[in-house]
């Protein structure tokens, strides 16, 4: 193996540890688990912690989840993990998080029906208010027997650096390239 290969190596797992790597450590290994819901049923009015009756004007929703958050937990990030033959169900459902009448984040659900496992993950979202949030997946489509799902959240999660990111990613791609033309000539 020539001192060039073996820089074209080097370059690439460099570029593995600083693209995917990181990726993976700041969506699946940062943070805390704050909650884990599962929910199974749709409902046009819920009855929450304080006894109140959330009602839903338009269409239905799962059980809203009631958290207090901080700026502490700043960095919070939701994934919704669906069984594999249900997932179409949920798809293009709209997820929520609302304080009072104010809606802090709002996202379609867009299934990544290419992992085996299905799931939906938000990018980190910051919290800036000490509050009690109320988190909220209304189906687009309303079926008599909804989807299982599970409502996963994490607090202060690390955010990826989109520069690290990019160098990353740009050192696998790169050195493949370059492997690839040494291979060809030699």
């Amino acid at each position: 193996m020539t001192q060039v290969q073996i820089k074209i190596i080097t370059l690439f797992v460099v570029g593995i540890l600083l693209g995917p790597t990181y990726h993976a450590y700041c969506y699946f290994f940062s943070g805390e688990s704050l909650s884990k819901d599962m929910l199974d049923e749709i409902s046009d009015r819920w009855v929450l912690d304080d006894e109140s009756i959330f009602r839903i004007s338009s269409g239905k929703s799962y059980r809203p989840i009631e958290l207090p958050l901080t700026s502490i937990e700043n960095a919070i990030l939701i994934q919704i993990t669906c069984i594999k033959n249900a997932c179409n169900q949920i798809n293009e459902s709209i997820l929520s998080i609302s304080s009072g009448s104010s809606v802090t984040f709002q996202e379609t659900i867009r299934i990544n029906s290419f992992l085996p496992f299905r799931d939906f993950t938000t990018e980190p979202i910051s919290i800036v208010h000490p509050e009690k949030y109320m988190i909220l997946v209304e189906p687009k489509v309303e079926t008599q027997s909804p989807p299982s799902i599970v409502l996963s959240i994490k607090k202060n999660v690390t955010s990826p650096s989109i520069i690290l990111l990019s160098i990353g990613y740009g050192f696998c791609l790169l050195p493949l390239l370059l492997f690839l033309k040494t291979f060809r000539t030699s």
